[in-house]
């Protein structure tokens, strides 16, 4: 009788707070995968993060896996790395998920640029910015090196900002979910319902991240008008977290027994 065949190595390196590296995150666990996740410091990870890519030059980014000796980079071809690799038709057919992937990376690219510039009008989340081994004393007196960074951020990924993409995505998922009738966007829990409700991590996030973002940071994160509008995605999206059969780990504390 033949052997299965192993399963690959798998390292997803991220940032917990970072709305694609929790898509990415949630499609390794969704697909049954075991993996590594380690926890990606601007700055500081990434000469170590340039050595194992053997990318000297250009932009890194994460999240990005590690799959044995290959590399797969974006949530899209991580999520589809997983599906092929867990063989199972858990995240659904990724080609008809891809229209709701690129509404969703629309409204993630407006939210990005809503939370950084939020955040560089607030200088007690500037201060929560650096690197958690500097002293409180130091934070003040510091807070332009987490001004600048924050303003390159900005500036690297001001071309993608799309003025009303988060609502557009999410007017598309209520009224996907209204035909559907399912409580799914294809019928089934799917790569879509995981793509768009990560959408609402940008307007109200519920997944834990370690390191805890700090209060003024994590107050950036939120957008009290949208969320209001969108109130019944919210629940939607609190029921996926809710239920084991479609939560993931950094929803954890929301799942019922």
């Amino acid at each position: 009788m033949s052997q299965p065949e192993p399963q690959e190595r798998l390292l997803l390196v991220g940032e917990s707070f970072s709305p694609w590296t929790k898509k990415a995150r949630w499609a390794l666990e969704q697909s049954g995968l075991d993996y590594h996740y380690e926890e990606y410091t601007p700055t500081l990870s990434e000469p170590g993060l340039r050595w194992r890519m053997r990318q000297w030059s250009g932009t890194v980014s994460v999240p990005v896996l590690f799959a044995d000796r290959r590399l797969v980079r974006s949530s899209w071809n991580i999520a589809s790395h997983a599906g092929k690799a867990s063989r199972s038709s858990r995240l659904g057919n990724m080609a008809t998920i891809a229209q709701w992937d690129k509404l969703s990376e629309a409204a993630l690219a407006e939210g990005r640029t809503r939370v950084v510039r939020a955040v560089l009008n607030n200088d007690a989340a500037l201060e929560e910015a650096l690197p958690g081994f500097i002293p409180t004393a130091w934070r003040k007196p510091l807070r332009f090196l987490a001004r600048d960074a924050a303003a390159r951020l900005d500036r690297k990924y001001a071309h993608l900002y799309e003025q009303g993409a988060i609502r557009h995505a999410l007017e598309a998922t209520r009224e996907g979910l209204r035909q559907s009738d399912t409580g799914y966007l294809l019928g089934e829990f799917s790569y879509a319902d995981i793509t768009m409700a990560v959408v609402l991590e940008v307007i109200a996030p519920i997944a834990q991240t370690e390191p805890p973002l700090g209060p003024e940071t994590e107050r950036c994160w939120h957008d009290s008008v949208l969320a209001s509008e969108f109130e019944d995605l919210i629940r939607w999206r609190d029921r996926l977290a809710a239920a084991h059969a479609t939560s993931y780990s950094q929803f954890r504390r929301y799942q019922v027994a």
